[in-house]
């Protein structure tokens, strides 16, 4: 398959075992990009390292980077592979290393394993293991040069730390060096991160290339941003974390002169071509660009894909057909070279399996080859469905994907494609428009939206309803927010019902009716709806709408939290913990607790905490219950950064530290915690201007690495 050749990438090729080499068409670039993916281990295969190696490269390379990828390298090609990065990243601006595989700490020291790596023992493992330290050192960019920045994406899961008692799964973040460095993690310390649905992405990479995609955004933006993205669609569970020191602001791509050009578009211009062409001028392969042309013959876009064509097909004479591993290629010329594993993975998405180790997220069980029964599945599920459906799409025939997991270059052009083989499916405009929405495309999307509205397609109208309640890509408008719900919900969408109850409870777009909104929630939540069962059950707790019934919640807690929504997990734990309509029980409540943790909330941890401090803990459980709120503050509970000041101003569970109190106070009052504001200036009045200015600096730290 011929493929796009993005502009500014080089390849690094394995010629044969021990023979790495580096292209250097320019004696140190200024931006220089090292990518590897290790998939293929002979023990604990990977699902999309190599995919995620891929994506990342082609993004870096469209930023303007000399982008060198790797696939599967053994334990001596990786080391023969940083002896080379010494000598290249001499004197570069940036020099960026990126790892996708295998990777542990053995006594705080981080290693990342190579693919012929053998588990039968712990000197096995150690074997081919690579350190990162030396990682680190290789990719220094010298007293001439800028900033280092390795991205280590790995700890996907945990084969090695039952080997040896030294082995621990996760990383640990004590290797920042000297320079300007960042090391950006995947996830937090000594955690795993997840590998994504099996033959696409994983969500940090995910976040990764559409943080670093924006034009002139800044290194510290693109991670606040990643950090935020896969919080969000891991709910909770994978948390990035970056550490190091730069004084400069670096801007990883810039509003003018990358590698790819931002194309032009008319206003109001809505028509599939110009859709597929917009996504295809950045991202299209050579058989995506000749389908365009057989498919829009009359588009007045032709000429300019004609001519995109003309382009890659002289690249493409100049590489050898790649294969599935490292093995052996040919070198780049001029800086116009072929990634083809990077823009291979679009044909290989048609085998997508869109299966999640995500806990939330139930349905391992889908098969590659679906049964060849007469108008079965396999004549209806294309590719745009695997790759877009909406979990809250009652319409939808494949599983499932949040909208952090979408891969919006691959989704928007397979789900282009597949309307012009079914124009008129409203399934497929509403995907289109889902990915559309998430690619911040908002006109595109609202007028894809529209497409499947008109044909009463109920989850259609429910997101044009949620993009004028949120004000996604226009102003907030909750009376045409209704409407839409309305005729979702009146269709049965239950999600649109749910929200209609919103509308009425919060008094949002017509009269406030709490006893409307709950008649909603009632019929939804009848239905099965976990969101809507959650939701009632916090009126009956509270009292609003109707009379106060701990007996109603507790019930209806109990409905949801039984069918993974993981809120009601919380609030059924403390359910137990206070007796709301439930005879008090520490255990049942620990166990609920530590379900909604295991499920990514927030804050359950905060309330496990507190439960443990009241029972005079021993030294292992102070270690568990900083454990539990470091975990609540760093999912973005302010009370848990509260409380971590308290704890650290009283001593109960540690050593009195002011400072550190003080610095934890500081957070919650930045995280709008009503009550740090007061703590904040009663230490203030305590501290040195010292010691405050050096917490002050503390803080700028972490809010340009890692935000709140």
């Amino acid at each position: 398959m011929k493929l796009r050749i993005p502009a500014g990438l080089v390849l690094l090729f394995t010629l044969a075992v021990g023979q790495i080499w580096v292209q250097q068409a320019q004696a140190a670039a200024d931006r220089i990009a090292v990518v590897v993916g290790n998939t293929k281990y002979d023990t604990s295969p990977l699902a999309n390292a190599s995919n995620d190696a891929a994506l990342v490269a082609e993004v870096l390379a469209q930023a303007g980077f000399e982008v060198n990828l790797f696939f599967d390298l053994k334990k001596d090609e990786f080391t023969t592979l940083i002896e080379e990065m010494d000598k290249t990243f001499d004197g570069a601006q940036i020099g960026v290393f990126y790892f996708a595989g295998h990777g542990f700490q053995v006594d705080g020291q981080n290693k990342l394993l190579s693919v012929d790596v053998d588990t039968s023992s712990a000197e096995s493992v150690n074997l081919k293991a690579v350190q990162l330290r030396d990682v680190i050192d290789a990719a220094s960019t010298g007293k001439g040069g800028g900033l280092r920045l390795i991205i280590i994406d790995a700890c996907r899961d945990d084969p090695f730390s039952g080997l040896d008692p030294r082995f621990q799964a996760g990383l640990s973040y004590s290797e920042a060096g000297g320079e300007e460095t960042l090391l950006a993690f995947s996830t937090s310390a000594g955690k795993l991160a997840f590998d994504g649905p099996a033959g696409g992405n994983g969500p940090y990479a995910i976040a990764l290339s559409r943080a670093f995609e924006s034009p002139g955004i800044s290194l510290f933006s693109a991670f606040r941003r990643v950090r935020q993205q896969v919080r969000v669609s891991t709910e909770g569970l994978q948390i990035p974390w970056v550490i190091g020191s730069v004084e400069r602001e670096h801007v990883l791509r810039g509003n003018s002169g990358s590698a790819t050009p931002e194309p032009q578009v008319e206003a109001g211009d809505y028509d599939l071509d110009t859709v597929l062409w917009y996504f295809l001028s950045k991202y299209g392969t050579e058989d995506e660009l000749e389908r365009f042309v057989r498919s829009f013959p009359s588009s007045r876009h032709i000429s300019a894909v004609r001519t995109l064509m003309r382009n890659l097909d002289t690249g493409e004479r100049q590489v050898a057909e790649a294969s599935r591993s490292v093995s052996v290629r040919t070198a780049a010329i001029n800086q116009q070279d072929v990634i083809e594993r990077a823009r291979q993975k679009r044909q290989e998405r048609l085998a997508f399996q869109p299966q999640t180790n995500i806990p939330a997220e139930l349905f391992r069980l889908w098969p590659e080859d679906l049964p060849n029964a007469a108008g079965g599945l396999r004549d209806i599920v294309t590719a745009c469905d695997l790759l877009a459906a909406h979990p809250a799409d009652p319409q939808r025939v494949a599983p499932s994907i949040r909208d952090g997991l979408i891969n919006i270059r691959d989704a928007v052009i397979l789900c282009g494609f597949a309307l012009v083989e079914d124009p008129g499916n409203p399934r497929l405009q509403f995907q289109l428009g889902r990915v559309l929405d998430v690619a911040k495309r908002f006109e595109w999307a609202k007028a894809f939206y529209k497409l499947a509205a008109d044909q009463n397609y109920s989850a259609a109208l429910t997101n044009l309803g949620y993009m004028y309640y949120s004000g996604r890509g226009s102003d907030v408008n909750y009376e045409e927010a209704r409407r839409y719900y309305l005729r979702a919900a009146s269709l049965g969408n239950l999600r649109a019902r749910t929200n209609v109850g919103t509308l009425y409870i919060k008094g949002r777009g017509v009269a406030q009716q709490p006893a409307e909104g709950i008649l909603w929630y009632r019929l939804a939540s009848a239905m099965g709806w976990v969101n809507a069962q959650n939701a009632l059950a916090d009126l009956y707790r509270k009292g609003i709408g109707v009379e106060k019934n701990y007996d109603a919640s507790a019930a209806l807690y109990r409905l949801a939290a039984e069918n993974g929504q993981r809120e009601a997990m919380n609030s059924l734990g403390r359910s137990y913990l206070s007796g709301w309509g439930v005879e008090k029980d520490r255990t049942t409540a620990h166990l609920w607790l530590m379900r909604a943790i295991d499920a990514g909330d927030r804050f359950s941890p905060y309330f496990l905490a507190r439960d443990l401090m009241g029972q005079k803990p021993d030294a292992a459980g102070k270690e568990k219950i900083l454990e539990l709120l470091n975990l609540s503050a760093d999912r973005g509970f302010g009370q848990a950064y509260f409380e971590l000041g308290r704890v650290h101003e009283e001593g109960a569970l540690v050593s009195q530290d002011p400072l550190e109190a003080f610095f934890f106070y500081r957070i919650a009052d930045l995280k709008k915690y009503k009550k740090a504001a007061e703590e904040v200036e009663r230490l203030k009045a305590l501290l040195s201007s010292d010691d405050i200015a050096k917490v002050e600096e503390r803080i700028e730290q972490r809010l340009q690495l890692n935000g709140l």
